[in-house]
């Protein structure tokens, strides 16, 4: 620690309230502009330490403040101020150089019409003759499939390529179903990591991989605002850094080699609400006129589109704050998602989602939403399994799993 080291100062564009909870009193921070885009809840009396956020104390000075105002061990105050200050730092509410970077970067991805991939380099290759025979191994790890016009949508794996065969075989079969088949447009609904500012989240901005750039149907989004009963949520940030979209987009331009293909891009938001609930998402008025409306409109502007899923199954262990190893419930898992890929396969939305609600989410299912509502927009009426297996993260003791389904009217 440099005690010379001047504290930096709190951003002056983020807000602070005052919220009541009951007798109890909170400090709410968060920013508008969602470079920092996890709101903070502090204790009332936090007031008194985020004053010192200003720019101009430095940490000896602190201390000798806090050496004769506080009845406490010093040093230990002292090393949880210094672990608040790293922690504002890193979540960009401070001004220092790092929120600064990270603020040119954002305003640039914003002032963008494209989104370059986050995920070249360390899921695949950036080179555009590495990543042909990067996503050529892949796809060989399951035959090219006979025409079959009739599937009109896929569930497929969003977990990373690196992790390898298992992930290669559950993907494959899902792409070599389709990859004789022609569509239209390509509908792509992915589960959101990073956002939940709605259920359902757009963004304007063209993909761009190794491959070239894929072009986000931005006429069609408009003209479903316009029938909406209420206003579609573009939330580009979400978008920035998800791979469940970029995923389908390269595997497509790759199966296709069509660099400059049309999709539709939707992040699904968390529908957990339901569950704590005991009630399904297509009792939510917002949810079902989404649904019905996005059904209406897509086929009276495309003849053939093809809907995907790009979603994982269950996430099970120490990273993911259960008590236990991941591969002790491996059994257990197993059969849970046995039970929600019959409910997949009888293309039965509702009989998916009691399932989880009847465990209350224990295997956080990565997928619920996009799943729920692909069958629910789609409405298919035949579902077969192509793949499953899981991931065995034995460096972090837990385990995911995940599947690759087709469907047919």
């Amino acid at each position: 620690m440099n005690k010379n080291e001047i504290i930096p100062k709190l951003r002056s564009d983020i807000v602070f309230r005052i919220v009541e909870n009951g007798d109890k009193k909170n400090i709410l921070l968060y920013d508008e502009s969602q470079i920092a885009n996890q709101p903070l809840l502090f204790p009332e009396e936090f007031a008194t330490i985020l004053q010192f956020f200003d720019g101009k104390t430095t940490l000896e000075q602190l201390e000798k403040i806090v050496a004769q105002n506080y009845a406490g061990d010093v040093q230990e105050f002292m090393n949880h101020f210094i672990n608040l200050m790293e922690d504002l730092n890193l979540l960009c509410y401070l001004e220092t150089p790092f929120y600064f970077k990270i603020r040119d970067d954002f305003i640039a991805y914003m002032n963008s019409p494209v989104r370059k991939s986050v995920c070249a380099g360390s899921s695949y290759p950036t080179d555009k003759t590495e990543a042909e025979k990067y996503f050529q191994n892949i796809f060989s790890k399951s035959p090219v499939q006979e025409l079959n016009p009739n599937i009109n949508a896929i569930i497929v794996p969003h977990i990373d390529f690196v992790i390898g065969e298992p992930a290669h075989k559950v993907y494959a079969k899902a792409y070599n179903t389709i990859a004789k088949n022609n569509y239209d447009a390509f509908v792509i609904l992915g589960t959101s990591h990073y956002g939940n500012s709605d259920y359902f989240m757009f963004t304007y901005k063209d993909f761009e991989t190794p491959f070239g750039i894929a072009e986000t149907d931005k006429e069609f989004i408009r003209e479903l605002a316009d029938f909406l009963s209420f206003e579609i949520t573009i939330d580009e940030q979400a978008h920035r850094f998800e791979h469940s979209i970029e995923f389908p987009v390269v595997c497509l331009q790759y199966l296709y080699k069509k660099p400059n293909l049309k999709f539709i891009p939707i992040l699904v938001g968390p529908f957990n609400e339901f569950i704590y609930q005991n009630t399904f998402p297509s009792s939510n008025d917002r949810i079902s006129a989404f649904f019905d409306t996005f059904r209406r409109k897509i086929y009276e502007n495309f003849k053939n589109p093809l809907f995907i899923a790009s979603v994982d199954f269950a996430h099970v262990g120490r990273k993911f704050n259960d008590p236990f190893d991941g591969m002790e419930k491996i059994k257990e898992v197993q059969d849970f998602d046995n039970k929600l890929i019959e409910q997949i396969k009888n293309c039965n939305p509702d009989g998916f989602f009691e399932e989880v609600i009847k465990v209350q989410d224990r295997y956080k299912i990565c997928g619920l939403s996009p799943i729920y509502s692909i069958l629910s927009i789609v409405q298919p009426h035949k579902g077969k399994l192509l793949g499953y297996d899981f991931w065995d993260d034995s460096a972090n003791k837990s385990i995911v799993s995940f599947a690759s389904l087709c469907f047919e009217p």
